[in-house]
């Protein structure tokens, strides 16, 4: 089991030891600041590209095809930068994803997550995949996934392993925002399969994710996380998708303030 630092900024883990608690309120003011005029606890994990550069001690990348990221200083939801996903038009069989794993025990069967998104221009009208949680080997794998379809949400269940067969569960939710900024978060559960959106703070959908006749442990435990999109079909425009202010942990975590 590795040992990770104390709320490292740009990729990091909390050290929740007692030798940490004399720190929690300078690294609360570190990384979100005094708005409230309380401490908010720090994420089991969280990246927010503010070092310039992709973490390879933390991340994987995974690119095909014609699609690219990097992380850049033209856009970020906070701070300085972000990462960006770019998807050129007619690109096929194509993908590009930052991955991390393996999760925290804690976040194993039942998880929260959040994220700052900017999608401009809209996304395609296929199936569009944005972050799969998983149990590793994306996209050769079993995970939750939050994707898009015509505009909207589109959380599924995804069976991709080709030992145990491939299907998925899909369900459909809200008008996915454009040219803005805007905060996502959700949960993840394994046991009973659900998971609930939440966009800006308000609860876009929830709902189960059965498969077959299955209704828990369909992942096997959340091992890796992803950011990036995969589109299934033809893409005619390009767009590009920035990520900012990752955060998981085995609470719901909330927006910045």
């Amino acid at each position: 089991m590795p040992q990770y630092p104390f709320c490292r900024r740009g990729g990091s883990y909390s050290n929740r030891h007692t030798g940490g608690v004399l720190l929690l309120p300078l690294v609360c003011l570190l990384t979100f600041g005094i708005h409230t005029g309380r401490c908010q606890s720090v994420p089991a994990f969280s990246e927010d590209f503010e070092s310039g550069q992709l973490d390879k001690s933390v991340w994987t990348e995974l690119v095909q095809g014609d699609a690219t990221l990097k992380i850049q200083s033209d856009k970020a939801a906070h701070g300085k930068y972000s990462l960006m996903v770019h998807y050129p038009a007619n690109a096929a069989r194509s993908l590009a994803f930052i991955l991390h794993g393996p999760l925290p025990e804690a976040l194993k069967q039942r998880h929260f997550g959040r994220v700052y998104v900017l999608v401009t221009p809209p996304l395609p009208q296929n199936h569009t995949v944005m972050i799969p949680v998983g149990d590793g080997d994306y996209p050769l794998s079993k995970f939750q996934e939050i994707g898009e379809s015509r505009g909207t949400w589109q959380p599924s269940y995804q069976q991709n392993r080709f030992q145990v067969g491939r299907g998925e569960t899909v369900k459909h939710a809200g008008e996915i925002p454009k040219d803005k900024w805007f905060c996502l978060e959700w949960e993840f559960n394994d046991d009973p399969n659900s998971y609930v959106l939440w966009v800006d703070g308000e609860k876009v959908d929830e709902n189960r994710l059965p498969f077959k006749d299955e209704t828990k442990n369909l992942v096997g435990g959340f091992v890796q996380a992803g950011f990036g999109l995969r589109v299934w079909g033809p893409v005619t425009e390009a767009f590009d998708v920035y990520y900012d202010d990752i955060a998981l942990d085995a609470k719901r975590i909330g927006t910045l303030k």
